[in-house]
This record gives structure tokens, C-alpha cells and sequence, in this order.
């Protein structure tokens, strides 16, 4: 039996892959997400009900040494441009943002649309205590190889995100899922249920 909506809401996880490492200097080449519902109480992926993703032609030069990384090149992207339309569109319906390294990708999504200054971003890599579970590494690559997961499509945004909304549903033993820890810790959900729909209190922003 489906569980009943009325105690779910709806988040994003984000991912880009970029010219470099500075929001001031570089751009975004590749932007994906994927809208889900989640329940509210026990913190479980409940179903996926939006997905993007798109590449963009910069203004500023694709260095080699990015390209060694993500595999993205200028004739790959050359004459493109993202559905920002879309992409809006899907923001706005989130409750709120997760990114794995969120200080990274906020600082290029809000230069990028700046509409998206007021959104609460929830990081994965620094919300979820993954040494306490026994991970000494907190990179994506490492914490989906330690649980099994594949990335498809290692270093790039659509494979970093469907990789990292495979982590978030996995439970640790005895546990609930890392999504749970990291609504927890953020503030979004708690250990006890609570009436109506809305969270406990305001997440805290990323910085």
C-alpha cells in the first residue's frame, strides 16, 4: 500500500559540474537535479517525480585540466544553454536543496540565478556524521563504493545525482536512512512525530 502523501514533502538534490573551482571566475557547464518526495517522518526516498539536466556553453575558456575530470569539452557544449525556465520551476517546488558539497554549488547557482539567494541548502557531505558510521572519507566516489552503489557516469552532474539520492536511501545498520540523519540534523524532521505537514522548525542556510 502507498504510503499517504499528506506526510510527505518534496526536496532536490543538485549537482554541477563547472570550469573551475571560483564562483567569482568560472561557470557552470552542466547543472542537473531531481525533484522527490520524502517522508517526513521516517525520512525515507519515497518516489522521484521530476528530473533535469543540462549543459551550457560558457563564456569563459573550459580549461584542460577541468575537462580532464568531467569530460566536458567546448564542441560538447558549444551553442547550448540550460532550461532555466524548467529549472526554476523545479527549484521552486523544493522544500529545499541538497547538495554534497552544498557551499560549492550554492555559490554558482545563485550567481547563475540569483532569484535562488533565499534557498535553504542542506549539505550532504558535512549533515551526515560519516565517520561516527565508520567512513573515514566523505567524498561521493567513496561513500557509494562503500555501500555498493555504481555511478554510472562517475564526475558527471546527472550520475553524482542519481548516485547521491542512492546514498541518502541507504540505511545504515540498525538505522534509518542517512536521509533521515541529515533532515535530522538540519532540523527539518525529528525522533518523534509530530502533527501536520510542515517541519519542525527553519533548516539551517549552508554557507
Amino acid at each position: 500500500m502507498a504510503r499517504p502523501k499528506r506526510n510527505c514533502g518534496i526536496a532536490a538534490v543538485l549537482d554541477i559540474e563547472t570550469t573551475g573551482l571560483r564562483a567569482r571566475d568560472d561557470e557552470i557547464l552542466e547543472l542537473a537535479l531531481t525533484l522527490f518526495r520524502y517522508d517526513r517522518i521516517t525520512g525515507e526516498v519515497v518516489e522521484t517525480v521530476g528530473e533535469y539536466d543540462g549543459l551550457r556553453e560558457p563564456r569563459c575558456p573550459i580549461p584542460r585540466g577541468a575537462s580532464r575530470i568531467h569530460g566536458i569539452t567546448r564542441p560538447m557544449v558549444s551553442g547550448l544553454r540550460l532550461d532555466y525556465r524548467r529549472v526554476r520551476t523545479m527549484l521552486r517546488q523544493a522544500e529545499f536543496v541538497i547538495a554534497h558539497c552544498a557551499g560549492f554549488d550554492r555559490g554558482f547557482v545563485e550567481r547563475l540565478m540569483p532569484s535562488f539567494r533565499n534557498a535553504i541548502w542542506l549539505c550532504s557531505r558535512d549533515g551526515v556524521e560519516w565517520r561516527a558510521h565508520g567512513l573515514e572519507s566523505r567524498s561521493l566516489e567513496d561513500l557509494a563504493g562503500a555501500h555498493g552503489i555504481k555511478n554510472a557516469r562517475p564526475h558527471r552532474a546527472g550520475g553524482d545525482v542519481a548516485t547521491l539520492l542512492a546514498l541518502l536511501s541507504c540505511r545504515p545498520p540498525r538505522r534509518k536512512p542517512y536521509l533521515y540523519e541529515l533532515l535530522r540534523n538540519a532540523g527539518v524532521i525529528g525522533s518523534r512525530r509530530r502533527r501536520g505537514n510542515r517541519p519542525a522548525r527553519r533548516p539551517r542556510r549552508s554557507s
